[in-house]
């Protein structure tokens, strides 16, 4: 509305003719902060959209966007104290903003900003339509509620107790559901809620949760639930059933979807990288921590870009493909949050930056935002001469051919309870320094060895923490004695699946019951493919062949020692491709089973489980779970007496207080008091229930997804399906079957 006088104005304060600015038609002054989106600085102009300043501290990672209106988009944003700081460009004044009418109201608008205060510390903060109405509403989490809130009808639309907290929060249409949902992260659990409140789904998660997205993940035009949980985990779940997942090195703190089945994580130690469904594209690390991800096509090309906020003020564009930066700023302050949003009412979204001190910039699709960071260039000239006297002097240098032409030679081992990379140079060579970069084994993901003088041989211990290939990439210098110059010898090698476990002959004491323990699976294949995958898997000393006129006919029988806990497993295989692990490690055998599955292409795969201990955890947790529900029913009947108790001793209390009672008023107070401490001791046994519930549901989780690993395809959803059945009609024998056969 105000688009014309905004641009005759800022023509206006350019050339000087003016120093203070008009009221509008209607009379109302005109506010600062809407004239500085369009009255900015030129330097801002040449990059930015608009430019603004809130003048408020900003809480990293607090920040969203909405149509609160149904037409104007606004910045909600969370503060110190416990307040939210809504900023609306467009909002026409309105009478009720006077404060004598405002006073009984939780918004409270002055011109452009309105401040909503919780009055507790805020968690999680979202926007999104949970209905037909076009409004969007305010999701507002903390450390034990939710509030769903109308910002232009300054009413609630919801209010709900969560006692598991609420760490994030997002609004998505989730496959199974037919309708918009919010999604809430607590403490080890996701629950789902509709716009009335209602809880329409909760399950129990191994970790507790710090970031979510709802995106097509394995390509079936539906969308699935993906999570970042603080124990490193990202995990994709299509309701119960768990598609995938993948441990990185550090705590998740975003998750963002992008198109073609891809989504962009960060993780809290500065790495930021992309997915396309299960394979990683690319990944970055940086001494700096990101706070937000998001999608937006910022330079114009029809393919969105990864955009990134660092806590140091700086955002990125990245090419989703291969990480390459296409653009850059930088701000005075670290960033807070980044949306989308359509904040000039243009008819398409900027992409809105937000720092935490308050400064807000907006830039449209096709904006030139490479700024250089100060003396950026100067940092790549002198980098590049580096590089080029380097050059210099190995071409000047005098080195005996033999060193030209030397190979270093490197084997991987298994020994002393650790997997070894054993490194040997050249004869009249010397190693005087290795580097190692290996994901998720070192602190920091990088190994510096430093031997106090040269050495022609050496060996790296490797501790991976789990069961998954891991890329290991190795720099070592060599050279002769005494040289100043070295040659750098640049290798990657992959350290096998297993390879914390060795191999050992049959031991000579076995346990009576270790047989029961075990995962028995047909599949169908020939040996020699088999051993194929077990020389691929372990670090062997020397290639496995199958022996066939051994008296087994061609089948493997292979013993094994995790490293990590000293325990004993068996490997044994038939001629007609029966698959049998004997461990007392229920996860061992899941990933055992994972992998030659993976191996061998297959998509469907039932087997025949027996792990008692396993199957009587699970069983106690059953009897645990029916028997904690029963004290929290009988709790909350004892609440309510309590709380009509608590009613009727203070409508008595008005009472006294009305007729000027001091003796009985004194009565009910006392009365009154201890009520209180019985409802707080109540409600501390109802907390310390609701801890013992959710442990033992969490150990529920866990072993039906450890059971659902030992198969694969439809026999692993059946068997989640059958054991979440059995958990919810509280039917221990069911159990028991489903573990057993899926």
């Amino acid at each position: 509305m105000y688009s014309l006088l905004y641009q005759v104005m800022f023509r206006q304060v350019r050339q000087g003719k003016i120093n203070n600015l008009p009221p509008n038609e209607q009379g109302h002054k005109l506010l600062p902060l809407c004239i500085r989106i369009c009255v900015a600085t030129q330097a801002d102009l040449k990059m930015a959209a608009f430019s603004l300043n809130i003048q408020k501290h900003v809480e990293p990672g607090l920040v969203t966007s909405g149509k609160f209106d149904g037409s104007h988009a606004c910045l909600a944003a969370a503060t110190y104290g416990g307040n939210i700081l809504v900023h609306s460009p467009h909002r026409q004044p309105q009478i009720t903003d006077q404060d004598h009418e405002q006073s009984d109201r939780k918004v409270s608008w002055s011109g452009e900003l309105a401040e909503l205060q919780i009055g507790t510390e805020i968690t999680a903060l979202c926007t999104g339509r949970l209905s037909d109405d076009e409004r969007d509403i305010l999701l507002i989490g903390t450390a034990s509620h939710i509030l769903a809130y109308h910002i232009e009808d300054n009413s609630d639309a919801f209010y709900k107790e969560m006692s598991d907290g609420a760490r994030c929060i997002i609004v998505g249409k989730l496959s199974w559901l037919p309708n918009q949902v919010a999604i809430v992260g607590g403490n080890s659990s996701i629950t789902v809620l509709d716009s009335q409140g209602t809880e329409i789904f909760w399950t129990v998660l191994g970790g507790i949760v710090t970031s979510l997205a709802v995106f097509d993940f394995d390509g079936d035009d539906e969308n699935e639930l993906v999570i970042g949980t603080r124990d490193f985990e990202i995990k994709v779940y299509k309701k119960d059933s768990l598609l995938w997942e993948a441990k990185e090195t550090a705590s998740i703190t975003t998750l963002t979807g992008l198109p073609n089945r891809r989504f962009v994580y960060s993780v809290g130690n500065g790495t930021l990288g992309v997915y396309e469904t299960t394979q990683r594209l690319w990944r970055v690390k940086s001494k700096h921590r990101v706070v937000v991800t998001r999608s937006f096509d910022l330079n114009g090309d029809g393919a969105p870009e990864v955009i990134t906020g660092w806590n140091n003020g700086k955002v990125d564009a990245r090419s989703s493909n291969n990480g390459e930066v296409i653009f850059k700023i930088q701000l005075s302050a670290g960033i807070a949050g980044i949306v989308e949003a359509d904040y000039r009412r243009i008819g398409k979204s900027d992409l809105v930056v937000v720092s935490s001190i308050g400064e807000v910039r907006g830039y449209g699709s096709g904006s030139a935002m490479d700024t250089p960071e100060p003396g950026e260039a100067m940092r790549d000239l002198l980098a590049k001469r580096q590089i080029l006297q380097m050059e210099l002097r190995q071409r000047a240098a005098s080195v005996p051919n033999m060193f030209h032409g030397t190979k270093l030679a490197v084997s991987l081992m298994t020994c002393n309870g650790a997997a070894r990379v054993a490194l040997a140079s050249g004869p009249g060579l010397f190693m005087y320094c290795a580097i190692v970069f290996t994901e998720g084994v070192f602190e920091g993901e990088t190994l510096v060895v430093h031997p106090s003088r040269p050495r022609g041989e050496l060996e790296i211990e490797l501790r991976p923490p789990k069961n998954a290939p891991v890329d290991m990439h190795v720099k070592v210098c060599v050279g002769p004695a005494a040289a100043d110059l070295l040659q750098v010898f640049e290798m990657t090698r992959q350290l096998p699946r297993f390879c914390m476990y060795q191999i050992i002959e049959r031991p000579a004491q076995i346990a009576e019951d270790f047989a029961k323990n075990s995962v028995t699976a047909e599949f169908a294949e020939r040996p020699q493919r088999i051993a194929l995958w077990l020389n691929q898997s372990l670090i062997l000393p020397e290639e496995f062949e199958i022996q066939e006129d051994k008296p087994n006919n061609g089948g493997i029988e292979m013993w094994l020692r995790g490293m990590r806990d000293n325990k004993i497993h068996c490997f044994m295989s038939d001629a007609t491709g029966k698959v049998t692990v004997q461990t007392e490690d229920s996860t061992f055998a899941g990933d055992i089973i994972q992998s030659l599955a993976l191996y061998l292409g297959l998509r469907e795969l039932s087997s025949e489980v027996s792990f008692p201990a396993e199957e009587k955890k699970m069983l106690d947790a059953l009897e645990h779970v029916k028997e904690l529900k029963e004290i929290d029913t009988r709790l909350q009947a004892e609440a309510a007496n309590e709380t009509v108790l608590l009613k009727n001793i203070i409508i008595r209390l008005e009472d006294a207080r009305i007729l000027e009672n001091i003796d009985e008023m004194r009565k009910r107070l006392v009365q009154l008091k201890n009520v209180n401490v019985d409802l707080i001791r109540e409600h501390e046994i109802r907390m310390k229930s609701y801890r013992e519930l959710t442990a033992n549901l969490k150990e529920l989780n866990l072993g039906v997804q450890r059971a659902a690993r030992l198969r694969v395809g439809k026999s692993a959803s059946n068997t989640i399906a059958r054991c979440r059945a059995a958990i919810q009609d509280e039917n221990p024998k069911a159990l028991t079957m489903a573990i057993r056969h899926g």
